[in-house]
């Protein structure tokens, strides 16, 4: 098991910098922002290489949202996570996390159907459903 962390506000704001502090803090591994991952790649192999703290995992960071109603934006989310898993994967990253709709949020949700209600939404929440 491993302890890593997301890129957070308390982080400098230099990738080598963050690195080197989420290592100084004892974490095994860190979790990078897609859209990060994608723009910077060399730089974020570099500062992990450099800290000797690996990418552990990739969390969001693509456009539209795989679940959307727009044919558009869901194309977008795929094309986008499609990108993030090649480089992710060249780095020798597990995998994606793909966060849940919420509600008020794009996608499904926010067009309110009968099943995703809030409450609905907080009952499948609840028990992982989405």
């Amino acid at each position: 098991m491993f302890l890593a962390t997301q890129d957070k506000p308390f982080f400098p704001d230099e990738l080598e910098a963050k690195f080197a502090c989420a290592k100084r803090m004892g974490f095994d591994g860190f979790e990078i922002d897609g859209r990060v991952l994608m723009e910077r790649a060399a730089l974020v192999e570099k500062a992990s290489s450099a800290a000797g703290l690996p990418v552990r995992a990739v969390c969001g960071g693509y456009g539209g949202w795989i679940g959307d109603f727009s044919e558009e934006r869901r194309q977008q989310g795929l094309k986008d996570i499609a990108r993030i898993l090649e480089i992710a994967g060249g780095m020798g990253v597990a995998g994606i996390v793909v966060p849940a709709a919420w509600y008020g949020g794009r996608g499904l949700c926010k067009h309110r159907t009968p099943h995703y209600t809030r409450r609905g939404i907080l009952r499948f929440h609840r028990f992982s459903f989405i």
